[in-house]
């Protein structure tokens, strides 16, 4: 390289290469395996509700807007770096001013909407999938707050009569374990299925809050959402239970005292089941995607 400084190139010039040199598309956003959706978020996918009308869905809304913005950058600035070094080669002279030029220009900013225009990362629906399982609580009708629970012993198998569930040798046990620890002659008492699943599944129920979901092979726990007591099955049933899809929240977001306060700490990982629609929605909901 000569030892004359000269500038035969311009920011326009260097703008409009790196425009030109960019790819037809990027993915900026990178989700980690284990990375969590906000608990506000996680709530609203599972009742059907509106992610982006929450204070999460908007907090992860200006976080990827953050990543395209610091992404980008990086990218234009990766790549200008490299047309400037190309440029001296050709040129045989010194381009350094256009570096301390370009960091501050319009020409990089425009190349930066460029590219962050050019971005089709899947980041909602990746987010969603590496969230794993979420803790549900389902209220069972038939063991509600006037279902004449309180205050009165309920045999093993009265309560698998409550719950529709066979009497197995498996299901008497935990039906044992449940009733045998509750202390139903002290407070008002109510049953609920707990049950852990991928948000990932969640994410697919229908919109419709009335159409029918099986819980299958929940743990159940009879105590009092209102005092935070009771005890819960340490193992599923066997057995399925027939909801509404406006039933289907997580523990934190139904009524009252989540499990999780309870005991201190539930891990969903910790809890077995599994659901499905039996009778779908009346039209088919429209996927839940990340804002433009």
């Amino acid at each position: 390289m000569s030892d004359t400084i000269t500038e035969t190139r311009t920011l326009t010039e260097l703008g409009e290469a790196v425009i030109g040199e960019l790819d037809e598309t990027y993915r900026l956003i990178d989700i980690y395996p284990g990375q969590e959706m906000p608990a506000d978020v996680v709530a609203a996918i599972v009742r059907g509700g509106n992610v982006w009308e929450t204070t999460g869905g908007e907090r992860l809304n200006d976080w990827a807007s953050d990543e395209l913005w610091t992404r980008g950058y990086e990218v234009v600035d990766e790549l200008a770096k490299e047309i400037i070094a190309r440029w001296e080669r050709e040129d045989d002279a010194d381009h350094s001013g256009l570096r301390g030029e370009w960091d501050y220009s319009e020409e990089r900013d425009n190349a930066r909407t460029e590219v962050s225009e050019r971005d089709n990362s899947p980041w909602y629906s990746a987010l969603v999938y590496a969230h794993g399982k979420v803790l549900l609580r389902v209220i069972i009708r038939a063991m509600d707050e006037d279902a004449g629970l309180s205050f009165t012993p309920t045999t093993p198998k009265q309560f698998l009569d409550l719950l529709g569930f066979d009497h197995t040798p498996h299901n008497l046990e935990c039906a044992a374990e449940v009733v045998g620890n509750a202390s139903p002659e002290y407070t008002v008492i109510m049953g609920y299925a707990l049950l852990g699943v991928e948000l990932s599944e969640l994410d697919k129920l229908p919109d419709d809050e009335d159409a029918a979901i099986e819980l299958c092979d929940p743990h159940v726990w009879l105590g009092s959402a209102f005092t935070g007591s009771g005890w819960c099955s340490e193992e599923a049933f066997t057995g399925t239970l027939m909801v509404r899809r406006g039933e289907v929240l997580t523990d934190d977001d139904a009524f009252g005292c989540s499990w999780d306060k309870v005991v201190g700490g539930a891990d969903p990982a910790d809890f077995g089941g599994s659901l499905r629609v039996v009778t779908p929605a009346s039209s088919t909901p429209t996927p839940t995607t990340e804002p433009s």
